[in-house]
């Protein structure tokens, strides 16, 4: 059996968007094992049969850190001897893929989530980052990329010759998600929250600024008093190694903006697709973002979106027609788009729709992962492993 190594920074990560790859990989007869960071996420995993190795990896610049996780990596990938790395986010990443080439794995995989270079960076960060990813990737059999426009611009950077990098893009399982699915735990959330009847608008991930949560708030504002009645929920927290304080803030502007009860924190959950069903429509003003899943899951549920428009949101979301793309960084855009569908539900549904069949044509997660498997299994064979 072909031993393949999944490789992550954080356990939520491991757990929330690489499981449905693991247990593709299982299905077509890979040994799967997991290593992250240690957390909840890598013990759902174990529970649910995977095979489980947990390294500190940390998400920040401290080298000496980082040299104690390429350490570890490093003892790890020469006593289980992997047939395959398949190593995700940047750092391990980085670390991943020096600590395969030097155990000499057979097979070095890479998917660029988001490449952390990015057009906001000064020019030598930018040059500093790009470089980093481009030796990284000659350490690489394939380099899978999600977002389009990353892979326009690892051939344009020359990141990866073109025989490396697959564009495999995103997606959902449309199947667990539908407001109709869910209809009565919707309505459970909604009478938890007292949030009755009334229109809802959400935000589902890290309560982080990079994600716009603060944005999201200062537009619930100006939402309110265009749109009374209406109710804004947010479903996250940041990750401990997120190092952002902005939950504090946005605690604080719940009281000086005047939203009290409007404005529902609820914390980290597990019933997303629940959730998203008692939701009217989405919202995620990220100001990074590589090709957000949260932004698929609420396409998949059939909601209307407003998103930013960035790389990885643009490509999943089809101004007007599945939804608004607004500039990041500004709220008040954020709030017209939100009305603009608030006023017209005829509005809402035909997006809404329109989502859903979206992610059924383009973004079907199965299809994705059925891309990922083939493509490692063809390295391993031809690499002598099966």
């Amino acid at each position: 059996m072909v031993k393949v190594l999944q490789l992550c920074a954080v356990d939520f990560t491991a757990y929330h968007l690489l499981r449905p790859l693991g247990l593709g990989l299982r299905e077509a007869g890979f040994e799967v094992v997991f290593c992250c960071s240690p957390g909840e996420g890598l013990d759902l995993l174990a529970k649910e049969g995977f095979e489980t190795r947990a390294v500190p990896i940390a998400r920040n610049y401290n080298v000496a850190l980082h040299g104690r996780s390429f350490a570890a990596l490093l003892r790890l990938m020469r006593r289980e001897r992997f047939a395959i790395v398949h190593a995700h986010t940047p750092v391990a990443g980085l670390i991943g893929r020096a600590a395969a080439r030097i155990a000499r794995v057979p097979v070095t995989a890479y998917t660029a989530h988001g490449f952390y270079f990015h057009e906001g960076m000064s020019r030598p960060v930018h040059a500093l980052f790009a470089g980093l990813e481009r030796a990284a990737a000659s350490w690489s059999d394939v380099v899978f990329v999600q977002s389009r426009e990353d892979y326009e611009d690892a051939l344009r950077l020359r990141i990866a010759p073109p025989r490396k990098l697959v564009h495999i893009g995103n997606g959902v399982d449309p199947v667990r998600f539908g407001a109709k699915l869910h209809a009565a735990a919707a309505a459970r959330f909604r009478e938890e929250h007292g949030i009755g009847s009334s229109p809802v608008a959400g935000f589902i991930g890290r309560i982080v600024r990079e994600k716009g949560a603060v944005d999201f708030v200062r537009a619930a504002a100006a939402v309110k008093r265009e749109a009374p009645g209406t109710k804004f929920v947010m479903v996250g927290d940041p990750l401990p190694s997120d190092r952002d304080s902005c939950f504090d803030e946005i605690v604080r502007l719940r009281g000086e903006l005047g939203l009290g009860g409007d404005l529902v924190l609820a914390g980290y959950r597990k019933d997303v697709p629940e959730i998203l069903a008692s939701f009217d429509l989405f919202a995620l003003p990220s100001r990074r973002e590589g090709m957000p899943r949260a932004l698929l899951e609420a396409m998949a549920t059939g909601l209307p979106v407003v998103a930013t428009n960035i790389r990885g949101c643009r490509e999943e979301v089809r101004n007007g027609e599945t939804g608004f793309l607004v500039p990041p960084r500004d709220p008040a855009a954020l709030a017209g788009a939100m009305v603009r569908m608030l006023r017209s539900r005829a509005l809402m549904s035909r997006m809404g729709e329109g989502g859903r069949a979206r992610v059924l044509e383009r973004f079907d997660e199965r299809r994705i992962v059925a891309l990922q498997v083939r493509h490692l299994d063809a390295l391993a064979r031809a690499k002598g492993q099966k």
